[in-house]
């Protein structure tokens, strides 16, 4: 590897490594089917659908958002402002095509499975995953911290941000009710022994 990386051995490819990724223009293009007749660029792949002047508002950015103005039409050169695909909550992509994975789905998983790592495999993160089953949750640090990491704010999974549908007020009131009853559990298993113990103590006495 060293001598490789010195030019000492010749290591060829076939093509680099960003040739290898999908083409950003061919995952985003879209190709119109209805547009006006005589136009020059009918049925030609475009990378914006919000500046198709004649395609229905229905089959813009693929029905899942709308059009929103970017720049103001007075620094356009054409005097028309620029605008772009403004996608729904559920959706993303310059095209609003891919649909974002659920920040209350990772929230609750966080919760009940998190010591297991669900919500990192959930998450499209599949070796941290790995080591958080390893050491069941960090030894309950890790758990902590991706609970009120991943409820607090819509992060980001291995293909891009959650969807924020999880309400403030749910996630409060679930965080207290979840640490109220780990609490009783951790606590009351705890008394439970220390007073088996104490009994059984008085009894051999006797």
């Amino acid at each position: 590897v060293t001598a490789s990386l010195q030019g000492c051995v010749d290591v060829g490819h076939e093509a680099a490594a960003w040739e290898t990724r999908p083409s950003y223009l061919l995952s985003f293009q879209v190709v119109p089917d209805q547009r006006a007749k005589g136009n020059a660029t009918e049925g030609k792949a475009v990378l914006n659908s919000c500046e198709i002047a004649d395609l229905p508002k229905e089959k813009q950015c693929s029905g899942n958002g709308k059009c929103a103005s970017w720049s103001d039409a007075s620094y356009s050169p054409r005097g028309k402002g620029m605008s772009f695909c403004q996608c729904d909550r559920d959706w993303m992509d310059p095209e609003c095509r891919t649909p974002r994975k659920s920040q209350q789905k990772a929230f609750l998983l966080s919760m009940f499975g998190g010591f297991l790592g669900l919500d990192r495999f959930y998450l499209g993160e599949a070796e941290s995953g790995m080591a958080k089953l390893a050491t069941l949750g960090g030894c309950g640090f890790w758990w902590v911290w991706d609970i009120a990491r991943i409820g607090s704010s819509p992060v980001y999974a291995s293909n891009g941000r959650l969807a924020a549908d999880l309400p403030h007020y749910m996630y409060v009131f679930l965080v207290v009710l979840w640490a109220a009853g780990l609490s009783y559990l951790i606590f009351g298993v705890c008394g439970s022994v220390v007073h088996r113990h104490e009994a059984t103590k008085r009894a051999m006495r006797q």
